[in-house]
């Protein structure tokens, strides 16, 4: 990008900045990617003492360009502050990043909005998941949005599609053609997804309670991935032809089955007592289309397991008369397993004949792997990447995210009691029952 930019972001000494946003950044500009650069500007309402911490550990020159401004999101006063300093940056690029707590976002919206409308400057403005509490809020979230802002300065980040294995499944699909014609009804039997966390809920249990698994973890990520794994190819490789098919694969799914958890020891976090909020979920997932009838894709998502997975694993059919099976011996079905923890990886699974010298003998099953060293240590580096860039391909767009809550609005305030798991268990008794 040449032209000159600079980057506010709203809630700039909160956790989302210190832990993510500021070392992403920090990275980027020592890596020589974010040469139009002019100043990055934390609006917070915390003291400066506390911003100067989140400097101090940065990159030395990336720091030079750190500005602090008081600044409370409810507060028009502070808008007009804000608008002050944009006069001096006229020609440049404005860059907002919502790293605020969903509750402001609509206020924060308007005004911001309503302050831009004086200044012609190109502007986008970020915001972070959550979007939206269930489908009626996020319409209206998204209709305060298009009053102020055009689709194409709207970026709703995503983390998870940062991640390596969207974009690994995406490359092996549309490059080879040995991938893509086999990836359908006739070839794969069933399609697991995986997000699995060895952490609980770690003292945010009061703030967990009002959102669960479903909302946290299912109506986002996890269909984030499905939608890539299921999507047609697009027209044409750009960022619009990519969110027409992701759309058009997610209004044709549908929860089919859904089963909840919590962990044991959950209800004795602060302001949870006897919360029926699942901590586990486990969703049989169907696309209704031509390439996917009858298939399967099983969403598992859920915290304080024994070990952080996250993958997308394809299951292939069994051959039907198959040398295994004359041989009497155990069949292993072929598997494309894409891995982004604990760490990045494709892998491939099939079968061959061990090395024993006789011809007729059991074959064994195979791994092919190939790992990634990663130019970027994390998503937020190749999502802040592209919003510098004017890159919406990982972003999702407004029609996607009515299209998601559409997805899982009937689960969203169930009733029943969720089964209770142990901590740190592989999997809970009643996923292993679930799944085929």
């Amino acid at each position: 990008m040449n032209r000159s930019f600079s980057l506010f972001i709203l809630g700039g000494t909160g956790d989302l900045a210190k832990k993510k946003l500021f070392p992403a950044l920090s990275r980027l500009y020592a890596k020589g990617y974010l040469s139009g650069l002019d100043r990055v500007y934390s609006l917070a309402r915390s003291k400066r003492e506390d911003w100067e911490q989140v400097v101090c550990r940065l990159d030395a020159g990336f720091g030079k360009l750190c500005n602090f401004l008081p600044f409370d999101a409810r507060d028009w006063n502070s808008y007009a502050e804000l608008g002050k300093l944009i006069e001096n940056l006229k020609g440049q690029e404005l860059i907002f990043f919502l790293a605020l707590s969903p509750y402001l976002f609509e206020d924060t919206i308007r005004n911001l909005g309503k302050l831009l409308r004086n200044y012609t400057n190109p502007r986008k403005i970020v915001i972070e998941k959550p979007f939206g509490f269930d489908l009626k809020s996020a319409k209206r979230l998204n209709d305060i949005l298009h009053r102020y802002f055009i689709e194409e300065e709207i970026y709703r980040i995503d983390h998870f599609l940062g991640k390596d294995t969207i974009q690994n499944i995406f490359s092996l699909r549309f490059s080879n053609t040995i991938f893509e014609g086999i990836w359908n009804r006739n070839f794969i039997e069933h399609v697991k997804i995986y997000a699995l966390e060895k952490v609980g809920v770690e003292g945010r249990g009061e703030f967990y309670d009002k959102v669960g698994a479903i909302r946290d973890m299912l109506q986002n990520h996890m269909l984030q991935m499905l939608a890539f794994t299921a999507m047609e190819p697009p027209a044409y490789m750009s960022e619009k032809f990519i969110r027409d098919e992701k759309v058009k694969v997610l209004k044709n799914t549908r929860i089919e089955k859904l089963t909840r958890g919590q962990y044991e020891g959950y209800r004795q976090e602060i302001g949870v007592e006897n919360s029926k909020t699942e901590t586990f979920v486990l969703a049989k997932v169907l696309v209704e289309n031509f390439r996917w009838h009858g298939v399967p894709f099983y969403l598992m998502t859920g915290k304080a397991l024994s070990e952080k997975l996250t993958q997308i694993e394809i299951v292939f059919r069994e051959v039907p008369q198959s040398f295994t099976k004359l041989l009497d011996c155990k069949p292993h079905q072929n598997r494309i397993v894409f891995q982004s923890a604990p760490e990045s990886k494709l892998q491939i699974v099939f079968e061959l004949r061990p090395p024993t010298g006789r011809f007729m003998a059991c074959p064994v099953e195979t791994f092919m792997e190939y790992r990634f060293p990663s130019e970027f240590k994390d998503a937020y580096e190749v999502l802040l990447l592209d919003i510098v860039e004017g890159d919406q391909s990982l972003f999702i767009r407004g029609d996607e995210i009515e299209t998601l809550w559409e997805v899982v609005e009937p689960y969203l305030n169930m009733e029943d009691e969720p089964f209770v798991y142990p901590k740190g268990v592989k999997l809970p008794k009643e996923a292993e029952e679930f799944l085929p």
